[in-house]
């Protein structure tokens, strides 16, 4: 999130000595382990299993069981070795959340361990996970990217215990403190810019559109996006994916002060926090 009048968040900072982050981390908070392994592969399970029923049930019917051998079993084993790689992967995965930041590592690779220091976060992003089915799409935040200062890039996974902990924390820590400023910058006739979306008093923009707050008959929040309806509210005019702007709170905020009409239609509250 940058400022045409106040520049970039912790510009100002000047870069931390290498070594010195663990020890401005602050007291142990709380420890997250990876959920138990049969909850992240059960469903995969459980939809292979379904698959490979229901095209058993038609191949039977027509005279084609061979097919399910040599076809189907196949495709439905490798779709749950890729889908379940991912859990059986971060198995060794643990979280420590500390006072003043975060560390992401690896028990038994002791090379792996990354700390974060809150005060060195410059944006927070996204990771969503878009679901589909016939009941409709919900959007699961796979993980927070934060991005510090010196613009190195940094994944904290929230597939553990106590995943929506860590994230309430983090955006705590990182986005909340910049609402007043944001607020007022655009209050004070200045622009900030989110990702590629650009956002002041008279409305948002980018390089390819723009509209004033006047123009806009409703915003309506959904699964892991901001819809902009224009002249009628059943198609969006415009869909902004909040994976692709940075402190999306901060921005869904702004939207929300400025927006003629603001309805929610999120069942798991992507921008809870």
């Amino acid at each position: 999130m940058r400022s045409t009048t106040g520049g970039e968040r912790g510009a100002e900072t000047s870069p931390r000595e290498p070594g010195t982050e663990r020890d401005a981390l602050g007291p142990v908070r709380s420890t997250h382990a990876p959920l138990p392994l049969w909850r992240a592969v059960l469903p995969v399970a459980m939809s292979v299993v379904i698959i490979v029923f229901v095209n058993g049930f038609l191949f039977a019917k027509q005279g084609q069981i061979g097919t399910l051998f040599a076809v189907t079993i196949p495709v439905a084993a490798a779709a749950f070795f890729l889908f379940a790689w991912a859990p059986i992967r971060m198995r060794h995965l643990r979280i420590t959340l500390h006072a003043h930041g975060v560390v992401v590592s690896t028990p038994h690779k002791s090379d792996t361990e990354d700390v974060i220091l809150f005060d060195d976060v410059d944006e927070v992003w996204f990771i969503l996970e878009s679901m589909r089915s016939w009941l409709g799409t919900v959007a699961l935040m796979d993980a927070l990217r934060l991005v510090k200062h010196d613009e190195s890039s940094h994944l904290v996974p929230l597939h553990v215990r106590g995943g929506f902990t860590i994230a309430k924390e983090i955006l705590r820590a990182c986005s909340h403190p910049l609402r007043a400023d944001a607020s007022r910058t655009v209050r004070d006739g200045g622009t900030l810019t989110f990702g590629n979306v650009a956002l002041d008093r008279i409305g948002l923009r980018t390089t390819s559109w723009a509209i004033t707050w006047s123009e806009l008959r409703l915003v309506r929040y959904l699964p892991g996006r901001v819809a902009l309806f224009r002249r009628q509210t059943v198609f969006p005019w415009r869909n902004i994916r909040l994976d692709q702007v940075p402190h999306p709170t901060i921005f869904a905020k702004l939207v929300t002060e400025y927006a003629p009409k603001v309805e929610v239609d999120d069942p798991l509250g992507t921008l809870r926090d």
